[in-house]
């Protein structure tokens, strides 16, 4: 088993969107922790709303490959869209950013509100 851990974000409908897609996930990996949310703002300025941020964490035997295929298969039942972050619309967002020791998404692990939202999974 190896931990991985998932960053997700919305900024249409936040709270009803990051609720469904922990439901989600929790029936897909059973044994996932999420942080509790926390509201930020967009650097870019395409995103007119903020957005919602939670970050998971669960372990799993299976290739980072069919988590992340998971993962989209969340995002794209829930309706996302690939056209939606051109229009700054982001119904949910689900980024494999850890699995094992292996940061995949070094930029976003280092963003402000992922490092704020670990603090909250140690403690």
């Amino acid at each position: 088993m190896v931990k991985i851990l998932v960053s997700l974000g919305s900024n249409i409908y936040s709270k009803q969107n990051i609720d469904r897609a922990r439901r989600m996930l929790a029936h897909y990996f059973p044994d996932v922790v999420f942080t509790p949310s926390i509201i930020t703002t967009a650097t870019d300025e395409k995103y007119s709303f903020p957005f919602r941020n939670v970050l998971a964490v669960f372990y799993s035997d299976l290739p980072s490959e069919e988590i992340v295929q998971k993962l989209k298969m969340i995002e794209f039942a829930m309706g996302r869209q690939p056209r939606d972050k051109d229009t700054g619309k982001v119904i949910i967002d689900i980024d494999l950013l850890q699995y094992g020791d292996e940061i995949l998404r070094p930029d976003d692990y280092e963003r402000a509100y992922v490092q704020a939202l670990l603090t909250r999974l140690i403690s």
